[in-house]
């Protein structure tokens, strides 16, 4: 009877585990990151602060002073919908209040549950007002109303104050984020995390950085948002703050050893790596065909620039540079670039094309199957393979051997067609989001479409960008990170 006893323990252990397991995949399967600065709650535990900001909840570990992966992975809530928060002191009881009531977190289930009413909870923590005297970063300014004044001269209130009653004052400014003072000195230390902007029109891979920008909309703070995934931390490069870098909508971003490109509807802008500001600007006037810069490719000392009307070749000899514009693309809008050894590729408004970097020849992609036939959006290189996007779905070019293979798809886009590959999948965006066609089968490939009943933020894909088992998706709602490769899940 004992060993019976013991076998029950076992196995009732072993299902609690696997599902924690697969809660806990199911959690980190879409993540998305956004402007987390608008903050309106604060809650706390003793291990943890919880901020309810205007784009999900966004998560601090007190104990070792970092930031956590935000809770924005549950699609039974509207993350833009979290009004308050409040946590036990044991991180046992999360709750939030929403437009539709009351909820409570299932830790195991990642999913929040409605109920009538917020009930007894064990904390510590008082909510309190804006102390008359605190003690700002360097540069900034405050006022005992409870304003921060940047360098800039920009207001940024006080949202929320939490005394934890361990010695920490936890700060939520309307605009910058979170923030911390202890509760007798005052001094004011802010925690930046996440973007600068909802919208993510492109995504560079820069050395284990990602670089994120898009279109301003109504943002208050815009720019380049730096993303260490390593570290889970955030720094800012902001345009808007002086002449040099104005608040236009990014497109695209590039880079070398000494710049990072910036290409933007007010032309292309020089940004130096180490002083972070813009030492040149290019744009119709300078020579370029149009000021909207869509998209660009850095290939050695050159930098292959796309505009709404046509495509610059920016050739850099010492301190000067060359701006050639080839006719053949006059008036033509430039969608995307890939490279080969010896060839770039142009995805354009008429076709795609490659271009022979020796002799300058120019061919165009003549498509034996008349999916690449007017316009094409994007491509895409993994070792022999090309990839193209179309209106009409995606095909596949075996450089090799010449071999082609389409994938035709039901979903279009209006605009841009991001995609992504490796040697497993190809991603494309659709009208609904993202379908992802698995390549493991040679003769038929198997797709799936992932949507916002998924976890996507929006239906709105802008850029994709593979980073291993990850896929990091661009929307016009924030940057999410997608676990394309997780074995738990039913396709």
């Amino acid at each position: 009877m004992k060993f019976y006893r013991w076998v029950l323990l076992i196995m009732s252990l072993t299902v609690f585990w696997t599902g924690s397991t697969y809660a806990s995949t199911n959690q980190a399967q879409m993540i998305t990151y956004a402007d987390f600065s608008k903050i309106n709650y604060i809650t706390c535990s003793m291990s943890y602060i919880y901020f309810a900001t205007t784009e999900g909840i966004i998560k601090y570990d007190k104990m070792q002073s970092e930031w956590r992966e935000p809770l924005t992975g549950s699609v039974n809530i509207g993350n833009e919908d979290i009004r308050r928060i409040w946590s036990d002191n044991f991180d046992e009881k999360l709750y939030i209040e929403t437009s539709q009531g009351y909820y409570e977190y299932d830790l195991l289930f990642n999913r929040w549950f409605p109920i009538s009413e917020i009930p007894q909870i064990d904390n510590n923590y008082i909510h309190i007002k804006s102390p008359t005297i605190m003690y700002p970063p360097f540069g900034y300014n405050y006022s005992s109303d409870g304003t921060l004044i940047d360098p800039y001269g920009r207001n940024f209130h006080f949202s929320d104050i939490v005394d934890d009653r361990s010695g920490n004052l936890w700060i939520g400014i309307w605009g910058l984020g979170g923030a911390t003072a202890g509760s007798v000195s005052h001094i004011i230390e802010l925690l930046p995390y996440g973007l600068l902007q909802n919208d993510v029109n492109t995504i560079f891979y820069d050395h284990g950085l990602l670089l994120v920008s898009g279109d301003v909309y109504n943002s208050y703070r815009s720019g380049i948002t730096i993303f260490n995934p390593d570290s889970n931390s955030f720094s800012y490069i902001e345009s808007g703050i002086n002449n040099g870098f104005p608040a236009a909508d990014i497109n695209c971003l590039g880079g070398d050893k000494k710049y990072i490109y910036v290409g933007t509807n007010l032309g292309l802008f020089f940004l130096n790596r180490q002083t972070q500001e813009v030492e040149r600007t290019l744009t119709a006037q300078s020579g370029i065909p149009d000021d909207d810069v869509l998209c660009l490719k850095v290939v050695g000392d050159s930098v292959f620039v796309g505009t709404q009307e046509g495509l610059a070749v920016i050739g850099q000899v010492n301190d000067s540079i060359h701006i050639s514009n080839p006719q053949q693309f006059a008036n033509t809008a430039i969608y995307d670039f890939e490279t080969t050894d010896s060839t770039i590729w142009i995805a354009s408004e008429i076709g795609a094309f490659q271009l022979h970097f020796n002799s300058g020849r120019l061919q165009k992609y003549l498509d034996p199957r008349n999916i690449i036939f007017t316009r094409a959006y994007s491509v895409e290189r993994y070792k022999n393979n090309l990839w193209l996007a179309s209106d009409d779905g995606i095909e596949r070019l075996n450089l090799k051997t010449g071999q082609v293979k389409p994938f035709l798809s039901l979903y279009q886009r209006s605009n841009r067609r991001s995609l992504a590959v490796n040697g497993k999948i190809a991603v494309v965006a659709t009208n609904k989001g993202i379908t992802i066609y698995f390549l493991k089968n040679k003769k038929k490939s198997r797709e799936r479409e992932f949507t916002v009943d998924d976890g996507l933020p929006s239906a709105r894909i802008n850029s994709l960008l593979l980073d291993g088992d990850y896929l990091w998706i661009g929307t016009d709602k924030g940057l999410t990170r997608f676990l394309w490769n997780d074995p738990d899940r039913v396709d």
